[in-house]
């Protein structure tokens, strides 16, 4: 589920690692090296007509900080104009004073990686019954780990993903909080969950109702998220907005590849399998003209939808469940991989953290889901 308000259009750009000296040559230090922002104080930038103004020095800015979701850039930063747009990198500090012997410029880099803009809040539950799960989400850093496994992109803006009583409404959506983008997942949905996975039994492809539990709320926090990055780079969609972000969610489910992504996927899938359950012993299915007037698709669409995106992404890894397409769909299916995963680079890739996806992906995050 989704609540946009369009933004203007973000210019992001992908920057080369740069000598350093070319931005502070010794030589020209002195005369390039702006005045002092002194404490308190603030430097406005307008990205418009590229006029400075400086703040006067105020008691409050401490304790707005917090307010307006400010975070520190690190040692250092460049604000650098390039045509029309402004733009802003962190960067190593040059060392005041004297240069190493070879004539090399010494900087101080940061000890650790700068704060990162997702940040996440689990909501003391209103209702009692709801204080195991906020208890189990909570010790297993369910969303500390979602915010691992997104870090990678590169945000223009915070982020906060919650978890939150809903008065007694499952759910999970997406829509700013004045201007924070913020994803909700209700306790009752994670509650409605664990109510309707499987208990002693393993789904066909092995899913226990640990792995099951995991796959689902990946896939409704990643779907969610989708709607996310959709708003935030602006990212223009044909369709219904809730395909794409569940197109979005399978994906990203996808690039772990092997065991992580079949259970991923199988696990996600099972929700919808009581839908098509005896789909091949009564292929004519009723519904109400009411359930065609949703945005989201019918969970039969969506299943099939998942499955043959999976199929199309590895035919032999997720061969398990292809009976149940029919023949005219699964031939399509690998065109269709291909089409999500060409969308999917086309406008991600510039606002990737290429070593950090590659850091994600090696690791085992779902291993640990049964303990």
């Amino acid at each position: 589920m989704i609540a946009l308000r369009r933004q203007s259009p973000i210019a992001v750009v992908v920057i080369a690692l740069l000598c350093m000296s070319c931005w502070f040559a010794p030589s020209a230090r002195a005369q390039e090296t702006p005045s002092e922002v002194v404490d308190n104080a603030a430097v406005f930038v307008d990205g418009r007509t590229f006029q400075i103004t400086r703040g006067a020095p105020t008691e409050q800015t401490i304790s707005k900080i917090r307010t307006l979701r400010a975070r520190p850039l690190g040692p250092a930063a460049i604000v650098f104009r390039a045509g029309d747009k402004l733009y802003v990198i962190g960067a190593p500090l040059p060392l005041q004073g004297d240069i190493g012997a070879e004539g090399t410029d010494a900087y101080v880099t940061a000890s650790e990686e700068p704060p990162s803009p997702i940040h996440v809040e689990y909501v003391p539950p209103k209702n009692p019954a709801h204080q195991k799960v906020y208890e189990m989400v909570k010790q297993r850093h369910t969303l500390e780990t979602v915010r691992q496994i997104f870090s990678p992109f590169i945000l223009p803006v915070d982020l906060l993903i919650r978890t939150t009583g809903c008065d007694g409404v499952p759910n999970a959506w997406y829509q700013r909080q004045g201007r924070l983008p913020t994803v909700s997942i209700c306790y009752e949905y994670l509650q409605e969950i664990g109510q309707s996975m499987p208990k002693d039994e393993k789904s066909p492809m092995g899913a226990t109702m640990a792995d099951a539990i995991c796959g689902q709320l990946f896939f409704a926090v990643s779907h969610e998220l989708g709607h996310a990055m959709f708003d935030i780079f602006d990212v223009p969609v044909f369709g219904r907005q809730e395909d794409a972000a569940d197109q979005f969610a399978t994906f990203i489910m996808l690039q772990f590849g092997g065991e992580q992504a079949l259970g991923l996927i199988d696990s996600a899938a099972y929700g919808y399998r009581g839908y098509i359950r005896d789909l091949k012993d009564k292929p004519q299915v009723t519904l109400p003209l009411a359930a065609f007037s949703s945005d989201h698709g019918a969970p039969e669409q969506r299943y099939f939808n998942l499955i043959c995106t999976a199929y199309g992404y590895d035919a032999a890894l997720f061969a398990g469940e292809m009976d149940k397409i029919p023949a005219s769909r699964a031939k399509k299916c690998k065109f269709e991989y291909g089409e999500l995963k060409f969308a999917f680079e086309t406008v991600f890739l510039p606002h990737l953290d290429h070593e950090k996806v590659k850091r994600v992906l090696a690791m085992d995050w779902f291993a640990d889901a049964s303990h």
